[in-house]
C-alpha cells in the first residue's frame, strides 16, 4: 500500500470517528410521525472537541500536511490511553470493555498503523 493510500484512508476513518463522536453525543436526530427533529446538546463539551478535532484532524491529513500526522498520531494514541484507562484502573479483576468500546479501539488501532506505515510519514510533507 502507498503512503498516500494509507494517509488517505486514516483521514476518511479520522472524518468518520468524529461524525460518530458528534451524532453519539452532542447531535441527535429522530424522526416523528410529522417530521424530522434534530437536538443540539452543549452540555458535552468533550465530544464536542474530539468530535470537531477528528475531522479537522482528517481533513488536513487528507492534504497530507506534517502536522496532522504528528497530531492525529498523538490524538489516535490520547484517545485509545482515555478508552484503555478504566479497563486497567480496577485494582482488582479486568474488567472488560463492552462491543462499542472494542469496535472504536480497532478503528483507533487502525488509524495507528495506518499512520505509522513509513511510506505514509513521508507522504505528509506539506
Amino acid at each position: 500500500m502507498s503512503g498516500t493510500v494509507a494517509v488517505r484512508l486514516a483521514s476518511v476513518l479520522g472524518v468518520g470517528y468524529g461524525l460518530w463522536v458528534l451524532a453519539s453525543g452532542p447531535l441527535r436526530l429522530g424522526a416523528g410521525a410529522e417530521a424530522l427533529t434534530m437536538r443540539v446538546s452543549l452540555s458535552h463539551p468533550i465530544a464536542w472537541l474530539v468530535g470537531l478535532l477528528a475531522i479537522v484532524l482528517g481533513c488536513a491529513l487528507w492534504g497530507r500536511y506534517a502536522w496532522a500526522w504528528w497530531l492525529a498520531l498523538v490524538a489516535a494514541l490520547f484517545q485509545a490511553g482515555r478508552f484503555l484507562y478504566p479497563v486497567f484502573a480496577s485494582a482488582g479483576t479486568l474488567r472488560l470493555p463492552g462491543t462499542t468500546t472494542l469496535l472504536v479501539l480497532a478503528l483507533l488501532a487502525t488509524i495507528v498503523v495506518l499512520l505509522l506505515m513509513p511510506k505514509a510519514r513521508a507522504a505528509c510533507s506539506r
